[in-house]
């Protein structure tokens, strides 16, 4: 083992939970790939060994010392790759278990934040689950594993030639990828990153980004939706995702919209999720997240690690303020809160004297945000496709994207909008300890109103946004109505 290795703030608001709840799954992530060709398990316990080699966090365990959470590096990967097999397993039974791989309790102390599974209906029916701990990786960290394991495969069984199977994808830039040739390794260090956050956070900058996320958290509440069910005590970290689809005309309407106000489209988006959460609440002034990456130096850009932080934004709205005056209102935020993206969220909950508990945050307990998939990496696009499911040749192996539900049940709601060049995919992950399944859909629904309010007429108020449609205001005008007679002669 290294010398004890500093923990991020992010790292040691991670480990605090993890010790409150030792056996809970929800900070549990990763990628998983349908493996539809025969795998040489020798090569892929190699190349997860060489992964380990390339990336420290993958051999790393954590562990308190001398009353401080630390991190130990040690010389390989503790548990390398399992193997499982499913034999006649039904498609939802090879679900079922991938699930349940992913959402099997890590043993940070002992084991680690990795684990790599190979689920096996047959020689050539697989599933290949590349799972994580939050405190040790994060979206781009799990992609990044996926591509470094595959090169390494590749490099071990001189796997053919690759190339996308689909004609609408067939001039990527695979074809020109060079999986023989190792990537080259990263030019920095987990531990130059939580060096580099220390020596910020000391500077006259770090008293700066603290003073103005003190200004937008001022005499302002998280947002709270009305619950199905009273908050317990302490959350059973237990959740699940409803997902919604913008059509094709929407989402060109919607950066048409961005274009005319001067904004981005993720401005136009969280300006109305801004006003859709006024109309419910009744709160003017509240606080939601907005998850960010701190990977911003590209001395870290092939590191694996937890690079993520949360921006408080804040909503302000009155009788008439309108859903494009939300979008660029939101777009100011943004603006200025990336400029002080640096200041760890967790230690701003400290600082406001805010502090975090075994339920969660008291400054956010709803996020939103936007992940951009217009990349050149095909493999990367290929593994965010969840929807598409279509194979794909890499590394002399036929794989599809696996749909792998996760990070379910970490807040109140958590929304996330993925786009691609034509299309917007939202989740809506729950805590199913507040919220109804259809309660949640209720409320994407009735986002979806606000967006098509927000297009047919950006100049209005939000307040005059009606979150029932005729059928619903029907049923609701129809309570305690006099029962006409002929349904009084059948009560009779």
């Amino acid at each position: 083992m290294t010398d004890p290795q500093q923990l991020s703030h992010a790292q040691q608001a991670l480990w605090f939970l993890y010790r409150l709840a030792p056996d809970a799954a929800v900070y549990n992530t990763g990628c998983a790939l349908t493996v539809r060709s025969a795998v040489d398990l020798p090569a892929l316990r190699a190349a997860v060994e060489a992964l380990a080699e390339r990336h420290d966090m993958l051999r790393s365990v954590f562990h308190d010392v001398d009353g401080q959470a630390v991190r130990l590096v040690g010389e390989r990967h503790p548990l390398g790759l399992e193997v499982r097999e499913l034999p006649g397993a039904d498609p939802d039974g090879l679900a079922a278990a991938a699930r349940a791989a992913l959402r099997e309790p890590f043993r940070l102390e002992r084991d680690g934040a990795f684990r790599f599974v190979l689920l096996r209906r047959g020689e050539t029916d697989a599933v290949l689950l590349t799972a994580g701990h939050h405190i040790g990786t994060d979206a781009t960290s799990n992609w990044l594993i996926v591509r470094d394991l595959l090169h390494g495969y590749r490099r071990l069984t001189g796997g053919g030639a690759d190339g996308l199977s689909t004609d609408d994808l067939a001039t990527d830039a695979l074809a020109t990828d060079d999986l023989t040739t190792a990537p080259p390794p990263p030019k920095g260090s987990y531990a130059d990153h939580v060096a580099k956050e220390r020596t910020v956070l000391d500077s006259p900058r770090g008293a700066r980004m603290e003073q103005y996320w003190h200004r937008v958290c001022a005499d302002a509440a998280p947002a709270e939706l009305p619950t199905d069910r009273p908050r317990p005590a302490s959350s059973s970290r237990t959740g699940a995702t409803h997902h919604l689809d913008l059509a094709d005309g929407r989402v060109e309407a919607l950066r048409e919209l961005a274009r005319g106000s001067g904004v981005s489209l993720f401005s136009v988006l969280l300006g109305t999720f801004q006003g859709l959460l006024h109309r419910y609440t009744r709160q003017n002034g509240f606080l939601i997240g907005c998850p960010t990456t701190t990977r911003m130096s590209p001395v870290v850009r092939e590191v694996v690690g937890n690079f993520v932080n949360t921006l408080v934004f804040r909503g302000d709205f009155d009788p008439g303020t309108t859903f494009r005056e939300a979008a660029e209102a939101a777009d100011r935020q943004v603006k200025a809160g990336l400029g002080g993206a640096g200041y760890p969220f967790e230690l701003l909950t400290r600082t406001v004297n805010r502090p975090r508990t075994g339920a969660g945050s008291s400054l956010c307990r709803i996020t939103f945000n936007l992940v951009g998939t217009a990349t050149p990496e095909p493999l990367l696009r290929l593994l965010l496709d969840a929807d598409g499911g279509r194979p794909a040749e890499f590394a002399g192996l036929t794989v599809a994207p696996f749909e792998l539900p996760q990070a379910e049940g970490q807040l109140d709601l958590a929304v996330s909008v993925r786009q691609s060049a034509s299309s917007l995919a939202v989740d809506f992950r729950y805590d199913v300890d507040l919220f109804d399944p259809a309660t949640v859909e209720r409320f994407a629904g009735h986002f979806l109103r606000a967006v098509d309010a927000a297009l047919a007429d950006p100049d209005a108020p939000v307040a005059r946004l009606r979150l029932v449609d005729d059928a619903e205001l029907a049923g609701l005008m129809g309570f305690g109505a006099e029962p006409s007679p002929r349904r009084r002669a059948r009560r009779g």
